[in-house]
């Protein structure tokens, strides 16, 4: 994929979502772990067939082992930036944070984290960033990337204004974040997703409102990138400006994303 901003130079990213890997390190565990790991055995061939994407049935492996394959292709690629765009785990225990954190410190290059639905509520996460989990940036020097929690299907005050604060500097910035929104710029293609997998422009609460308002109309603002769909799509959110919806890393599905 490319995003064209008029950079002087060329940085690739990758971009991993929905991996939803689980592992268990206790009797205690156990159980829950084998009950997602069996779930979504089937529902990552049940999105992938409802998406019209590749996969090979032959090769599903469990999905503590796909995060581990995802980490190793972002090490092996050197991008200027990972991008970890939610569900990265399936649930919060002590086991599957503990594979998160033990995967994420293995990544050789800078990320950003965005809290998933699944990995709610973001105050688990604090230490897998340098700051409040629900709003992180990576400055490239050209641009930035933001991360915003919108794992609620919703932005908080302080996330909103934190934001808005960012902007002032008159800087480039693409928007890593997990739900992807409809507006009246691609609603008829968000359309084929279910309600749930979608943040609808019209159909939410005034911050969050306040919130899209500044993606359609911030110049400064040049796409945004999100997972939760669980199927690959590029729409236009807003004139000239990009959404791009990574599908499940499950299926080893990895977006490697061009800004120039």
């Amino acid at each position: 994929i490319e995003i064209n901003i008029g950079l002087k130079n060329k940085y690739k990213l990758i971009q991993i979502s929905d991996v939803h890997a689980v592992t268990y390190s206790t009797e205690e565990d156990k159980e829950d772990a084998l009950k997602a790991e069996e779930l979504w055995y089937r529902q990552r061939t049940w999105f992938a067939d409802k998406a019209s994407e590749y996969y090979d049935e032959d090769k599903m492996i469990p999905s503590k082992d796909c995060l581990i394959n995802l980490i190793d292709y972002i090490n092996k690629e050197e991008p200027n930036v990972a991008i970890l765009s939610g569900d990265i785990i399936d649930y919060y225990s002590k086991s599957n944070y503990a594979l998160l954190t033990s995967e994420v410190n293995r990544i050789k290059v800078p990320y950003i984290f965005s809290i998933g639905n699944h990995e709610t509520p973001g105050e688990s996460y604090k230490e897998l960033t340098k700051s409040d989990i629900s709003f992180s940036k990576i400055d490239l020097g050209e641009f930035k990337i933001v991360s915003i929690d919108n794992s609620t299907k919703s932005v908080n005050k302080d996330t909103l204004n934190c934001f808005k604060k960012e902007l002032e500097e008159r800087k480039p910035v693409i928007v890593a974040m997990h739900i992807p929104i409809s507006t009246r710029y691609n609603k008829e293609e968000m359309n084929k997703y279910d309600p749930y997998f979608v943040i609808y422009e019209d159909d939410t609460d005034e911050i969050t409102k306040e919130f899209i308002n500044l993606l359609i109309n911030n110049e400064y603002i040049k796409a945004i990138l999100c997972g939760h769909t669980h199927g690959h799509s590029e729409t236009i959110f807003a004139p000239n400006k990009l959404e791009v919806c990574a599908s499940s890393g499950l299926i080893g599905f990895v977006n490697k994303i061009i800004v120039k």
